[in-house]
């Protein structure tokens, strides 16, 4: 066989494991693209956050949801005025990622003490 196509198959095998290997640690969603329409488009807002809690809520359990995203869901379920749901999303991003727990664990209990 040539060498040049022995190295040409080579190089394509090895672009195309780089190719597949490209996962990210944690889903993000739609995040980036919810947070516009949050605050730029004010008529889809609640349709965004409808399928930005969706998404979280997919991942309830599971580790592969980026950090800060339930302690989001949390928030804008705060702003809405659901208490009761966004101490359910800190509690899971309590759990989840110690390193939220100083700020989260404040919140928690403030919100819980307004109950």
């Amino acid at each position: 066989m040539n060498k040049s196509l022995v190295l040409m198959l080579l190089s394509a095998l090895l672009l195309a494991g780089c190719a597949t290997g490209n996962k990210s640690l944690y889903d993000w969603g739609q995040y980036e693209q919810t947070l516009f329409v949050v605050y730029h488009e004010p008529e889809y807002k609640d349709q965004a956050l409808e399928n930005y809690l969706a998404f979280v809520r997919q991942y309830e359990g599971q580790s592969r949801l980026a950090p800060g995203l339930y302690a989001e869901a949390g928030t804008f379920l705060l702003e809405q005025g659901d208490v009761n749901g966004a101490i359910g999303f800190y509690k899971m991003e309590y759990e989840r990622w110690p390193e939220s727990r100083p700020m989260l664990g404040i919140l928690i209990e403030n919100l819980e003490g307004q109950l």
